[in-house]
């Protein structure tokens, strides 16, 4: 039997109208699941956010622990019931933080070990708080307060090791929160941090005069990163969540930290030879109100993801319902136009068909002109222009976020002052190169220097310069380290240089090198200053089973040799004499030593 037209056309409209409902499922699919997924992340985030203010209770219950320890006798009665009433509220966070892991079977296994060690940990250093405010001011010992303040340090610690567990198994699960992630953690250390200076302050005025000056080097330390951990902050947190009141809050959090506590607690710390010093409690009440904003702050971004997250799920099921609206339309249109213009239609619900197949192929091109076609179908082409426009702001987003993530790794990795890899980063990159390549442990150099008399160009030159040496070094010497090795800063004003095949006469040669241009390295704030260098040479030889930590260990017995030595030298061997080491004037060194040379000539390195 021969079709009519009329047969065709209605066989056209059946499959455009097949056709239109698949399509329609493909999206209504992807939708749901784009759904299902933004779901989960806001419990996950919810979860997070739970530890997240555990952490931050823990870390605040150390000012109250602080007055207590540091009050004078008549006030002691009032510290104890203060901190009792911080010790209920942190002990309700972690009810909460508890409830909240629970409800996820699927990670409460993996964190229990967590949550055991910050019970044990708490605990412990709760007890020590207590034996030290029970006793008479005066017979409070500097050494017992140090010891209490460092184990809620650990307690705190524990709960930060839980956060960071748990921040990990979101991103892996939900790659696309990784901004949000970063961001709270962010905040959080730098609540964490701020919390950690004014403790140290705490330890310096408990150790007095004769004490206290043990105790600078960890406040200075402190200081540079909550200093730098708020202008990441700041600068991320602006991008991310412009013109609302995060920005208002890092306003106020300057004004009230960063302008009047973080100057008291410098000149608390730079006064403990002067009498007249505040006692611990009377620091505490003034630093610690400073700090407000800090935490708001944290629980602002907090907020703000979360509601950034609830609106990516609401905005996901808008499209689930546009979606399968979308698809209802299509289909009675679809049979509409079927029985009522016939000849009319059937082109253009094949172009609908057509743009419909592309957009679920994720091809987003503006189409073209598609002629004269009747009011219904025009309307059609509409809706596909929103849902092809919402395609693309989909994607946009999520190649931003996926920029995001990747710029947010960069700076996990890099050495914020001289743009080297930082320890993490470098520990990553010598367990890959540890590893057995066929079976068999490669011959692995390692180089670990540091600037000869570094405390005294601070001293004497001043900080600025002294970031100004390290910013120089890197860029100096880094053209000297071979693409296949790594170059780190280690802490401080160390530097250690990884080398992937290299015997212990090519590290000793590429050492000498680095050495001399060391020497010659101009630094511009200060002209007329020398820059000069100790180093330490380890080799593993292929085949060999030793760990990273017994390499370094063996390069920086070799610097502090070198050091003994009278500096500005290299040692590569376990001697008397730590200027000798094997082959150091041989044909191998010469070829490094060259080989570097050209290498430096040959390209250019910049630090950013």
């Amino acid at each position: 039997m021969k079709f009519r037209v009329q047969h065709l056309q209605w066989l056209g409209g059946i499959v455009a109208a097949v056709a239109c409902l698949a399509l329609g499922g493909v999206s209504l699919h992807a939708d749901l699941a784009d759904y299902a997924r933004y779901e989960q992340g806001s419990m996950q985030l919810a979860r997070f956010h739970a530890v997240m203010a555990a952490a931050n209770a823990v870390s605040a219950e150390r000012g109250p622990a602080n007055s207590a320890m540091g009050g004078l006798d008549s006030d002691a009665a009032a510290l104890a019931a203060s901190l009792q009433v911080k010790r209920q509220d942190t002990d309700r966070r972690i009810v909460e933080m508890e409830l909240a892991v629970a409800r996820d079977p699927a990670t409460a296994g993996n964190l229990q070990r967590h949550l055991r060690e910050m019970h044990e940990r708490l605990a412990a250093g709760r007890r020590l708080v207590d034996e030290i405010a029970e006793r008479p001011a005066a017979a409070r010992v500097s050494r017992n307060v140090t010891r209490a303040i460092e184990q809620m340090f650990t307690a705190a610690d524990s709960v930060l090791a839980l956060r960071d567990r748990l921040g990990q198994e979101i991103i892996r699960l939900n790659p696309q929160m990784s901004t949000e992630i970063i961001l709270n953690v962010t905040a959080g250390t730098l609540r964490e941090e701020a919390g950690r200076l004014g403790s140290y302050v705490v330890m310096m005025l408990a150790a007095g005069e004769g004490g206290s000056a043990q105790f600078l080097p960890r406040f200075d330390q402190t200081l540079v990163r909550v200093t730098e951990l708020r202008r990441i902050l700041a600068d991320y947190a602006d991008a991310f969540f412009p013109n609302g009141p995060i920005e208002a809050k890092v306003a106020e959090m300057d004004r009230r930290y960063f302008d009047i506590s973080v100057p008291h607690a410098r000149v608390v710390a730079g006064s403990m030879v002067l009498p007249g010093s505040p006692t611990a409690d009377t620091f505490t009440r003034n630093y610690v109100p400073g700090m407000r904003p800090v935490e708001e702050l944290r629980e602002l971004i907090a907020a703000a993801s979360q509601a950034r997250m609830d609106g990516m799920r609401d905005h996901a099921f808008r499209l689930v319902v546009l979606s399968g609206l979308l698809t209802g339309i299509v289909i009675l249109v679809l049979a509409m136009v079927g029985m009522i213009f016939r000849n009319g239609l059937f082109r253009p619900l094949i172009i609908v068909r057509e743009q419909i197949a592309a957009i679920a192929r994720g091809n987003l091109a503006e189409p073209g002109p598609v002629g004269r076609v009747s009011g219904e179908i025009a309307d059609m082409f509409r809706e596909l222009d929103i849902l092809r426009d919402q395609q693309r702001q989909r994607h946009r987003l999520e190649q931003d976020q996926r920029h995001m993530a990747e710029q947010l790794r960069r700076l996990s990795e890099t050495d914020m002052l001289t743009g080297l890899l930082n320890r993490r980063a470098l520990n990553d990159a010598a367990m890959q190169a540890l590893a057995p390549a066929g079976g068999r442990a490669r011959e692995i150099g390692l180089i670990l220097f540091d600037i000869d008399h570094f405390k005294a160009i601070n001293d004497t030159f001043g900080h600025a310069t002294g970031d100004d040496v390290l910013r120089r070094i890197a860029s100096s010497l880094a053209p000297f380290v071979p693409a296949s090795g790594a170059f780190a800063r280690y802490g401080g004003e160390e530097f250690i240089v990884l080398l992937e095949d290299a015997s212990l006469a090519e590290a000793f040669a590429l050492s000498e090198a680095l050495r001399r241009q060391l020497e010659e390295t101009v630094i511009e704030q200060a002209p007329s200053l020398t820059v000069t260098g100790s180093f330490g040479v380890a080799v593993r030889p292929a085949g060999s089973a030793t760990r990273w930590e017994e390499l370094v260990a063996t390069a920086d017995r070799r610097l502090y040799l070198a050091k003994q030595s009278g500096r500005n030298r290299v040692c590569a061997a376990d001697a008397a004499s730590p200027s000798l080491a094997p082959d150091a004037d041989g044909p191998a060194a010469g070829r490094i030593a060259d080989k570097a040379m050209r290498t430096y000539a040959a390209r250019s390195f910049s630090i950013s």
